[in-house]
């Protein structure tokens, strides 16, 4: 194990040596991540339970790290933002200024109408995709303690056997250690039409 660690330091250190005169971030290229040890995992066995709840207690819960929601106010306020919206804005302080006033109370009452609508379409919009994000969580396939589960993607930890097939995703970061005819479609990420060999 320490010569797993001493190496993995190696490998960063060369890495960071030759990138710090191009750029300060830290380049490990493919072939250098391929050599990294496999956090100690077994292909075979994969984890024990007691290493993945040690595991999870260091790394927790393979999920994105959700922010608290900006208040509902700002929100209302960003749609203020939008070009047009500041140009009607700017029409309606011209017409107070040229003393139009029944220009700049029809132009301010379409602005908020607008926003108002914007507002409540992209409220709910949000509101349906938490809610089917919760509908279907994504679920893998993985090798712990010698058998394959079935589980949810948000309870694997760092270390952890995935086995992917045809038609899944990708439940988290992982690296390859054997294929058969491999293709992945980004076009969910990348917009690309063709899947990746």
């Amino acid at each position: 194990m320490r010569k797993m660690l001493k190496k993995k330091e190696q490998l960063l250190a060369e890495s960071q040596s030759q990138s710090e005169d191009e750029t300060m971030v830290p380049v490990l290229t493919s072939k250098r991540a391929s050599e990294l040890p496999v956090n100690g995992a077994d292909l075979q066995f994969g984890l024990s339970d007691v290493e993945v709840s040690r595991r999870r207690v260091y790394h927790g819960w393979n999920e994105f790290d959700i922010s608290e929601d900006e208040p509902l106010w700002k929100k209302y306020l960003s749609q203020f933002k939008d070009p047009l919206i500041m140009l009607l804005l700017a029409s309606a302080v011209i017409s107070v200024v040229m003393r139009q006033f029944d220009d700049a109370v029809s132009i301010t009452v379409a602005i908020i109408i607008v926003v108002t609508v914007a507002f409540v379409q992209e409220y709910r919009s949000e509101k349906s995709l938490e809610e089917l994000g919760k509908l279907v969580p994504p679920e893998c396939h993985c090798v712990r303690e010698g058998r394959l589960d079935h589980m949810l993607a948000r309870e694997l930890v760092p270390g952890d056997t995935v086995c992917l097939s045809v038609g899944e995703r990708v439940p988290a970061d992982l690296r390859l250690f054997e294929s058969l005819d491999l293709s992945v479609d980004e076009s969910s990420l990348t917009g690309e039409t063709t899947p990746l060999l």
